[in-house]
């Protein structure tokens, strides 16, 4: 069983504002709390494969900074994708829509650097002799942050759910900045 403190970490880095949670609110936001409800399952999904990619690799990882330094690289890039394709999105809600969300989701969760942080450091450090049960506890824990997350955006003023998508790109934006920069001062 996860002890209390690990599980408190993994809340704190689950409800920090960050890229899937982002893209949770705005989804929430413009399709409604009953169409994007299937969302944290593409977040849980991303999680379970990046940590589990990232746990298996921590040690490699440690001894090669500059590995680290392209996969920031990396999920900067793809943020600017994102980003760039929220700010495009209409929105109005379609099925096509829906499938596009789920699967910026789970390929923007799978770049998350929560997902590093977890799989390389926190992990290890706390439960390195239980690393399924962390993970395992960690990807219930996402369910329900994204379930939060995307009631939250669900649950905008009305005046306000038009703009989700471009507010959210604005702040992927931010995140992809932020991972550049990030990358660039490991190099």
């Amino acid at each position: 069983m996860p002890s209390f403190s690990y599980i408190l970490v993994a809340l704190v880095i689950l409800l920090t504002p960050g890229p899937t949670n982002t893209l949770l609110a705005a989804a929430g936001a413009a399709l409604g709390l009953r169409r994007a409800l299937i969302l944290p399952l593409a977040e849980t999904l991303g999680y379970g494969i990046a940590i589990s990619i990232f746990f298996a690799m921590a040690a490699t990882l440690a001894d090669h900074p500059l590995a680290l330094a392209w996969l920031r690289g990396l999920a900067a890039l793809w943020l600017v994708v994102v980003g760039l394709s929220l700010w495009r999105r209409p929105v109005l809600a379609e099925v096509g829509s829906l499938r596009r969300s789920f699967a910026q989701v789970a390929v923007t969760t799978l770049f998350n650097p929560k997902a590093m942080l977890v799989g390389t450091v926190v992990i290890p450090d706390m439960m390195p002799a239980a690393p399924l049960t962390a993970i395992s506890a960690f990807l219930v824990l996402s369910f329900f942050a994204g379930l939060c997350w995307t009631l939250l955006g669900s649950a905008l003023p009305a005046r306000i759910r038009p703009y989700g998508y471009k507010l959210a790109s604005v702040a992927v934006l931010g995140f992809a900045a932020a991972a550049a920069i990030a990358a660039a001062r490991m190099v």
